[in-house]
């Protein structure tokens, strides 16, 4: 709608402003207006219309005030929004002609299409969450078991319970596991034998932990290869960023382990083999007993290679090429770091500043830190949330998650246009075109089907939302739902997200206070900057509590607590600067900018009393 707020300005203001907009944007009048126009049929000659006729008739306040709250009386011409998409012809039975009608359909679509990221470039959190919340139901049920079998042995004065026998159902399938992970190896190894590029093989997905190992290791053998070769694209920070996601595989180190201890293992068996048969010399006499109690020992000690470990040490003597062998990459690698020992830190920030966690090439892998596990457990719940954490930290995540497990419409606020259009393109991609965009300039709702995200600035949501309006534009004229005037209400919202929600002290504060009091949902409130954190969680609280002591009848209820997250922790520190200005020998002033140490701000009251400050320094 482009109709001028009716609830800041006085009556006769908002009439003088709708005159002086219609100047420049092109309107078009209301339907009842134009319905009113159509229904003369005598034809009208506009020369001989007298120039007092076509001055506007007075308006009194009331029909203002009528108008206003009723339906919109101008809008803007949906022809500047619109684009051609073919023709359609059909035949006039009455006329005996061809019709033809030019169709046409919105170009916000579009816009927010070209605008969107990459197909498959956005993160999904949910499937992330859901991963993340079945790992930890397993690790809770091998803790409950674990516990269970201690207070079991606990009973039974520490005698350990006989294992049971496998049943044979266990065993078929326990060899089907077996047979089905070592066609899938064998699948991942074909797969890797046909490529010869870093790049390819970066690419490349493996299914069993053995391929990715292998993987792994055949990309750290070309780098290294590269390497000892003087290739132009050759570096040692892409060898060490290969070995440490190689290292930083926990199948690698148990598999890794194994085998160092199967090599051991045998040089000790030598090394007694040699002493044996020299004592044999000495003595040939031996007692029987030792002898099987020295076996029941070796045995003890044996050392058991897993699947991966067996793939490891056949890759360890077979793997290569005709430039050397992945044992001798592996330790020409190994080679490469410790001999950057003393100067590895510099190294890394001066060598590898791109390829440093989380941005490694080789070892990008994501997980939700437990602040964020917090507050997705709380959305689950519908229960409030501010949380405070700094930029590039993980607060689109759990917006993003909001407005995909909400049951209902979710309203999503934002303070300025330019973060409305980035969040909107995206939301577009992500759920499919079910996005409805409100600013100042423009407001368009899909009419395909129900809105799953309404996205907008503070006071232009209020106006669209807050109006209580009728039928207007196609909803008159073809019953079709009208794309450019949003539907009213704020009861149809199922969650409310409050992006950047420090500037409820912004210029359009008092709008965001009066949708955070309108809307009776649940909501997650996110910002970088919030200085009084504990303040905005007790406010929002009177708010919710408010709400449920306006919609409870004759029932009691706890007053719902809203859950407050700070975090603290950057991803890149910030280096703050103070301007400073000196007077040069002209006596001209001139500004400069210094660093400013962290603790330049602290006092010791400060050092003592407040740690979560000082865990929140950013030491540059």
């Amino acid at each position: 709608s482009a109709a001028p707020p009716q609830h800041h300005y006085p009556i006769k203001k908002q009439a003088r402003e709708a005159s002086v907009v219609s100047q420049f944007m092109s309107f078009v009048p209301a339907p009842q207006q134009a319905n009113a126009a159509s229904t003369n049929n005598a034809p009208v000659n506009s020369a001989q219309v007298p120039a007092a006729a076509n001055a506007e008739a007075p308006i009194s306040d009331q029909e203002i005030l009528f108008k206003m709250r009723t339906f919109d009386v101008f809008w803007v011409d949906k022809g500047a929004l619109m684009y051609k998409d073919g023709i359609a012809k059909s035949f006039d039975k009455e006329t005996r002609k061809a019709v033809v009608v030019t169709k046409q359909k919105s170009s916000i679509p579009l816009i927010l299409r070209d605008m969107a990221p990459p197909e498959g470039t956005i993160f999904d959190p949910a499937r992330k969450w859901e991963e993340e919340k079945e790992l930890r139901r397993q690790t809770q049920f091998k803790e409950d078991e674990e516990l269970a079998e201690a207070t079991k042995q606990a009973k039974k004065g520490g005698k350990k319970s006989k294992e049971k026998k496998q049943s044979t159902a266990e065993k078929i399938k326990e060899s089907n596991a077996e047979q089905k992970d070592l066609k899938d190896h064998q699948r991942d190894l074909q797969k890797l034998s046909n490529l010869k590029s870093l790049k390819a093989l970066q690419e490349a997905g493996c299914e069993t932990t053995g391929g990715k190992i292998h993987r792994m290791i055949k990309m750290l053998h070309l780098a290294v290869s590269d390497l000892r070769q003087g290739a132009v694209h050759a570096s040692e920070a892409e060898v060490l960023d290969i070995l440490w996601a190689l290292e930083e595989m926990p199948a690698f180190k148990v598999a890794d382990q194994l085998v160092s201890a199967e090599k051991a293992q045998k040089k000790e068996e030598k090394s007694g083999d040699k002493d044996k048969k020299k004592d044999k010399k000495k003595d040939k006499k031996k007692d029987s007993k030792k002898e099987k109690q020295d076996s029941k020992v070796a045995e003890k000690k044996k050392v058991n290679l897993t699947p991966e470990a067996q793939a490891l040490k056949s890759l360890f003597k077979e793997g290569g090429d005709s430039r050397g062998t992945y044992k001798d990459s592996l330790k020409h690698a190994r080679k490469v770091m410790t001999g950057k020992d003393k100067n590895l830190i510099s190294f890394q920030l001066t060598e590898m500043a791109d390829r440093l966690p989380p941005l490694s090439r080789y070892n990008r892998k994501f997980k939700l830190e437990d602040w964020q596990c917090t507050i997705l457990g709380a959305i689950d719940d519908r229960r409030s949330a501010v949380v405070c954490a700094p930029t590039s930290s993980g607060k689109t995540l759990l917006s993003t998650y909001t407005c995909k497990s909400a049951s209902g419409t979710v309203l999503f606020v934002l303070p300025s246009e330019v973060l409305v259009w980035q969040i909107a393109a995206t939301y577009y991609e992500f759920f499919k075109g079910n996005v409805t965009i409100c600013t100042d300039q423009i407001t368009f709702q899909e009419i395909t089907g129900e809105a799953q995200v309404y996205i907008g600035t503070p006071r232009a949501l209020e106006k669209s939302i807050n109006k209580v309006r009728g039928c207007a534009g196609q909803e008159m004229t073809k019953g079709e739902k009208e794309f450019m005037i949003l539907d009213g209400g704020f009861g149809q919202f199922d969650y409310l997200v409050l992006d950047e929600v420090h500037t409820l002290n912004g210029p359009e504060g008092d709008a965001l206070q009066r949708i955070i009091k309108a809307c009776n949902c649940p909501f997650l409130a996110l910002s970088a900057t919030i200085g009084n954190a504990s303040q905005l969680r007790d406010w929002f609280g009177s708010v919710l509590n408010t709400h449920n002591e306006v919609t409870m009848i004759d029932a009691s209820s706890k007053p719902e607590e809203v859950v407050l997250q700070e975090y603290f922790a950057r991803f890149i520190n910030l280096q703050r600067y103070v301007v400073t200005e000196i007077e040069g020998k002209d006596g001209s002033i001139k500004t400069k900018l210094v660093k400013l140490h962290p603790v330049a701000a602290m006092t010791p009251t400060r050092l003592i009393e407040q740690p979560d400050l000082v865990a929140g320094l950013s030491m540059t």
